[in-house]
């Protein structure tokens, strides 16, 4: 493997040959935000926009006692560093049941750009979940539109990957994957199933080799079955269409209850390497575990090591409870991340990990365009927004 991570903090793991930047960033502000839980920031492919405009944060809200609950966003973000508290956050909708993360919708899906927030948990009066599609080119967005909104059963949805799965040159989501018709934004895309019973919260895509030819596949984790598994297919063109060419395999049966996986090359040797988020239930306590990609993923074991523990989640009313939650991968500035360390490679990532039940989650973008990251905290146990920058 020849590599190895040292861990900082509870909640942040810097993997580094030559320890640069600190690991802390400066402290700037919050601002109060009431159940604040998953957010994301995502830059607008317009780039007719001046910079500053282009970034936006989504937060979602949810409350176990509540009917709907509210998503917000936060625009232009870098124009208002100086007076966090003064944020004005604003509701963008309040049409679903525990909205989970807001995932980033290209224009090449539906004509426009915009987010689709996946919703629904397993707390009593909130299971229903959506898929629901906005437009955010437009002021007020456009939407929602529920592409899920042909579903029979209560489903909860969590995360939205764009994919070519049937090799019609349109993209779209799975593990159910939903069929773009090329409507655009629309209700009730046709949903196919690649697997029932296994995955079940969060996924990742990756194109491995084996066999002299190239592989899409799809690593999972399966939060119930406390396992991390792959599934890919065996047609040629890597059309997942036809299920009896979808194969499986489970790569750690004893995994704990995994949140979410992320592929990336984390040490910068050009090698892709996966990590987890696995909680376990014996021990009630969380880790991240890194997973190294064998020769032949359909045969081979795959080597792993544990680079952080110690993750201990809060209690959830009417739910199953875990941390740590979604890993993120991200440089502390520009400089850091175009130098080279002493071996000649890039510098090692930071990487950043939530807390999920633990209270806390994160996000980070470079929101001011001054060459340095800056971090958002949604604390959803004290209903505040914190919000932090690597700049001096």
């Amino acid at each position: 493997m020849g590599w190895w991570l040292r861990i900082v903090v509870a909640v942040v793991v810097v993997v580094a040959a030559v320890e640069k930047p600190g690991w802390q960033p400066r402290f700037l502000g919050q601002t109060a935000l009431k159940h604040a839980a998953f957010t994301e920031a995502y830059i607008s492919e317009d780039e007719t926009l001046d910079y500053l405009d282009r970034w936006t944060i989504y937060i979602s809200t949810f409350d176990p006692f509540g009917g709907v609950d509210n998503v917000y966003r936060m625009r232009s973000p870098g124009r208002y560093l100086d007076d966090v508290a003064s944020w004005q956050v604003e509701v963008m909708d309040n049409s679903a049941f525990w909205p989970n993360n807001p995932d980033y919708l290209p224009s090449s899906i539906g004509g426009a750009e915009g987010v689709i927030w996946s919703s629904g948990f397993l707390v009593p009066g909130k299971t229903e979940g959506q898929l629901q599609m906005y437009n955010t080119t437009k002021d007020p967005v456009l939407g929602p539109y529920n592409i899920a909104s042909k579903d029979t059963l209560a489903w909860s949805y969590h995360r939205v990957v764009w994919k070519d799965m049937d090799v019609d040159g349109s993209t779209k989501h799975d593990l159910l994957w939903f069929e773009n018709t090329g409507a655009g934004f629309s209700e009730g895309w046709p949903a196919h199933v690649v697997s029932s019973g296994g995955p079940d919260v969060h996924f990742a895509l990756v194109t491995l080799s084996a066999g002299g030819r190239d592989y899409h596949c799809i690593v999972v984790g399966e939060f119930f079955n406390e396992k991390v598994s792959i599934y890919w297919t065996e047609s040629e063109t890597n059309d997942w269409t036809d299920l009896d060419l979808v194969k499986s395999r489970v790569i750690n049966e004893k995994a704990g209850q995994v949140f979410d996986v992320l592929v990336d090359d984390f040490n910068r040797d050009g090698v892709l390497e996966f990590c987890a988020t696995e909680f376990r239930t014996d021990l009630g306590v969380g880790q991240v575990t890194v997973y190294f990609f064998p020769d032949d993923f359909r045969t081979d074991e795959f080597p792993h090591l544990k680079i952080a523990d110690g993750f201990r989640p809060n209690q959830v009313f009417g739910s199953p409870t875990m941390s740590p939650g979604t890993p993120k991968v991200y440089y502390p500035s520009k400089a850091y991340a175009d130098d080279v360390a002493e071996d000649g490679l890039p510098h090692k990532p930071f990487l950043l990990v939530s807390g999920d039940d633990d209270g806390r989650k994160m996000t980070h973008g470079d929101f001011n365009g001054d060459g340095y990251e800056e971090v958002v905290v949604a604390g959803y146990t004290i209903g505040q927004l914190y919000v932090y920058t690597y700049a001096p």
